[in-house]
């Protein structure tokens, strides 16, 4: 038992793939950020901690373009739950250590919502952000999947032309996290999760830096 949870733990922060923009050419994989690690209780029933609607907040926190008119990012994106038995089976298919894994080998996942937005305007944080809210969730969920540790799975395509750099940046990913998330006032309690964040910095030497925080320059909404 200890190996195992040694051994998901190990794959959760190896996880990476690379490129899946048609257009694009080739990019550096990078990790995906894994789950928090927690004591898993197996196919736990939890129907309470899955919101009926989840956000999408993807923002550009820091361009050297930003005040740039020529400058402009563009996201694509899709948003995936993926069922508790199926995401644990997807990490005992990958091989051990370094692996780079397709949203393809995640098997049985489905999907939310999918989108592209392209932003010509970037002057301020809030003219960087890209919010999509009401996303249907729990219903998009068969009741016996409604487990504590379902999967929300992102994935993302962005490119970023800044003017100031002379530079087009393109990139692209997966995040993975749990269906919940803690209880800002009790971290001992579990609660839906109800946004998504996609979070990207651009640095004054070009390259780009991303996360699934919340973004600083976003006051919470909730």
């Amino acid at each position: 038992m200890i190996k195992d949870l040694l051994t998901i733990v190990c794959l959760q922060l190896s996880v990476a793939f690379g490129s899946f923009l048609p257009s694009a050419p080739a990019m550096t994989p990078h990790t995906v950020k894994p789950q928090a690690f927690r004591t898993r209780e197996p196919n736990l029933y939890a129907p309470h901690l899955y919101a009926d609607k989840i956000d999408f907040l993807a923002t550009l926190e820091n361009l050297p373009g930003a005040q740039k008119k020529q400058s402009y990012w563009e996201l694509s994106y899709q948003l995936y739950f993926l069922p508790e038995a199926k995401y644990y089976e997807a990490l005992g298919r990958f091989p051990q250590g370094g692996y780079n894994p397709t949203p393809e080998e995640f098997h049985g996942k489905i999907l939310l919502t999918t989108g592209h937005q392209k932003k010509t305007r970037l002057s301020t944080p809030q003219e960087r952000t890209i919010l999509l809210t009401g996303v249907d969730f729990k219903r998009k969920v068969p009741d016996a999947q409604r487990t504590k540790f379902g999967v929300l799975l992102t994935v993302y395509s962005v490119k970023i032309f800044d003017a100031e750099l002379k530079t087009t940046i393109y990139d692209s990913g997966i995040f993975l996290t749990d269906a919940f998330e803690d209880d800002p006032r009790d971290k001992k309690q579990a609660i839906p999760r109800k946004t998504l964040y996609v979070t990207f910095n651009v640095t004054p030497k070009g390259t780009l830096n991303d996360s699934q925080l919340r973004p600083k320059s976003i006051a919470a909404s909730r």
